[in-house]
């Protein structure tokens, strides 16, 4: 089943005119943003699980009865990573990267007690968030990288604890009818155990 599901997907950076069968509502306009895995693979290296993959972006647009579609890789500092190496450097949900074996046995040690205890990816694979007027590609980690909309260009990585005091955060927030988000995260603080943070992000900046 995995052989079949974990193909590695291709980037389509230029729009794409699709086929439609039947048709498409004239008022129904605007863009549909989609987001997984879609590279299994890094050079001779293949990840483990279908939750690794690195992220493909996808996006719809609909405008007078048509469809366009475009894809692009996440461009996140784990991609980048991995492509650099030309394999898979970033331990993943299901998969632990193994020390180098062309490193001594120093640096073994190093890459092996950073695994145990790893910076965790920022392979933002699982939805597409809204906070104000900025659209972030997310996963349930610490980082977030916003992506352009229209372009699905990847504008830059954000890290929840530069600005609220949490560890991890939800893929997958709330919306109200005035467009204001709501998610939840988890802080590990001290010996206290978990503490759980909600917070709002407005809908536009104030």
């Amino acid at each position: 089943m995995q052989a079949i599901i974990a193909r590695n997907g291709l980037e389509t950076p230029e729009p794409v005119k699709a086929e439609v069968k039947g048709s498409i509502p004239s008022w129904l306009e605007g863009t549909l943003l989609r987001n997984g895995p879609g590279l299994f693979s890094v050079g001779n290296s293949d990840y483990n699980h279908w939750f690794d993959g690195l992220s493909l972006i996808h996006s719809f647009t609909f405008d007078n009865g048509e469809v366009t579609y475009r894809s692009k890789f996440l461009k996140s500092e784990t991609y980048k990573r991995n492509i650099k190496a030309d394999r898979i450097v970033v331990s993943e949900f299901g998969t632990m990267v193994y020390p180098d074996p062309c490193k001594n046995i120093f640096a073994r040690a190093m890459t092996h007690f950073r695994n145990i205890i790893p910076d965790f990816t920022d392979n933002n694979l699982i939805n597409i968030i809204r906070y104000g007027q900025d659209w972030y590609a997310s996963s349930e980690v610490n980082y977030i990288n916003q992506i352009d909309p229209h372009t699905l260009e990847t504008v830059g990585r954000v890290n929840y604890r530069n600005h609220i005091a949490l560890n991890l955060a939800t893929a997958h927030p709330h919306y109200d009818k005035d467009g204001n988000t709501y998610n939840m995260g988890t802080a590990i603080i001290g010996l206290g155990g978990p503490k759980y943070v909600i917070f709002k992000v407005p809908a536009a900046d104030s």
